[in-house]
């Protein structure tokens, strides 16, 4: 917008009294909780052919077997988690879980997930994240809510997308710490423009002893915002949202990917969400990372797979427990199945948002035109 056209837009706003904002009531859509929580989610039911993790996904026959691997606890909380019981043949893989959301949600939604403890152990690599359905990956872009590999101390969230996209605003737009400015995939070997998160209580066991917390994670016009909360600190308009959320008054964002470097509606579609813990694999399983991030480097011809994932003890903490997953959206979702769509093959590592009616109307053209929301 001209310099010129700004002023003209701020004299006629002045001169009726709307004031441009970025936040806004967001109604709540979607609530997986309960006995209901894997109601709406396609299971992968095949090995992990993204990441090259020592891992089989189940489908929900043998994710509803012994052991189980995804259900609902007495006390109302969804587990979802690695076989840590089962003796794994050499050359095989240990089951475990990745499903994908059956309803997609578009830019101006936002997703809250209230969990108690994240998977985290040596080998193990979790994620909550969401890719644009229907396209090939990552033409609709890929978000990171959650991400961390072993014992490792810090939630890191990013993006995946095509050529274009990185981050440019100042550092004083969120707190984390950058690891790579680009999102384009084939840059960093498929790292994205990630952003660590400076709370180490986002992440493995401080995150399960402190109580767990809330992510949210908003997909904008104006931008991707990534927040977390610890369970003493989750804001009453996040407690209270139960209708409606309101992130405008969340403050600072642990991650901020702006529209000025990344043009959300270029980059991101319809967003399906994601859970899935891998093991080993490109990022998890290398053996300087294993020693980075808690665990002993591997030695001589011991493997990541030979040291760890035939150990069936080694992946008692490597679940999920969540008290909910709550989805707020200015625009329906869609409904469909997904289950093994090319949109859900990945590739790199790591996996890796008072005045007349007439007057009204013609205003609210003119604001739209210009990519503006405003309330009266």
């Amino acid at each position: 917008m001209s310099s010129i056209t700004a002023a003209v837009l701020g004299l006629v706003i002045a001169s009726i009294g709307i004031t441009p904002v970025q936040g806004g009531s967001t109604p709540l859509v979607r609530s997986y909780e309960g006995s209901s929580f894997f109601d709406r989610w396609d299971y992968f039911g095949s090995y992990d052919n993204t990441t090259n993790g020592d891992a089989i996904f189940a489908n929900k026959s043998v994710a509803d077997g012994t052991p189980e691997l995804t259900y609902v606890t007495s006390s109302n909380t969804a587990i979802i988690k690695v076989d840590n019981t089962s003796t794994v043949a050499y050359n095989y893989k240990r089951n475990t879980i990745k499903i994908t959301s059956q309803d997609s949600y578009d830019v101006g939604s936002v997703w809250v997930l209230d969990a108690v403890h994240l998977p985290y152990g040596c080998s193990v690599w979790p994620a909550f994240w969401s890719y644009g359905k229907g396209a090939t990956w990552p033409q609709q872009g890929e978000i990171d809510t959650i991400e961390g590999v072993n014992l490792g101390w810090s939630n890191q969230m990013a993006l995946h997308t095509e050529d274009g996209c990185a981050i440019t605003t100042s550092a004083s737009t969120y707190s984390g710490t950058v690891n790579d400015t680009s999102c384009y995939y084939e840059d960093n070997d498929n790292s994205g423009c990630a952003i660590t998160d400076t709370n180490y209580k986002s992440y493995g066991s401080d995150f399960a002893s402190n109580g767990g917390g809330v992510f949210v994670t908003s997909l904008s016009n104006e931008g991707i915002s990534i927040w977390f909360f610890t369970r003493s600190e989750i804001p009453s308009s996040i407690s209270g949202a139960n209708s409606s959320i309101d992130t405008s008054s969340l403050g600072t964002p642990s991650a901020f990917y702006s529209n000025e470097g990344c043009e959300i509606s270029k980059f991101f579609g319809a967003q399906s969400l994601v859970f899935d813990i891998t093991l080993c694999g490109d990022w998890a399983g290398q053996s300087s990372i294993l020693a980075s991030t808690g665990c002993s480097a591997l030695t001589g011809t011991n493997t990541c797979y030979s040291t760890y994932v035939l150990d069936a003890s080694n992946y008692d903490t490597a679940y999920f427990e969540i008290n909910s997953l709550k989805v707020y959206s200015n625009t329906s979702s869609s409904s469909s199945s997904n289950s093994t769509s090319s949109a859900d093959v990945r590739s790199g590592t790591p996996m890796s948002r008072g005045t007349g009616g007439w007057g009204l109307f013609m205003i609210t053209i003119f604001l739209g035109l210009l990519g503006m929301s405003f309330t009266l």
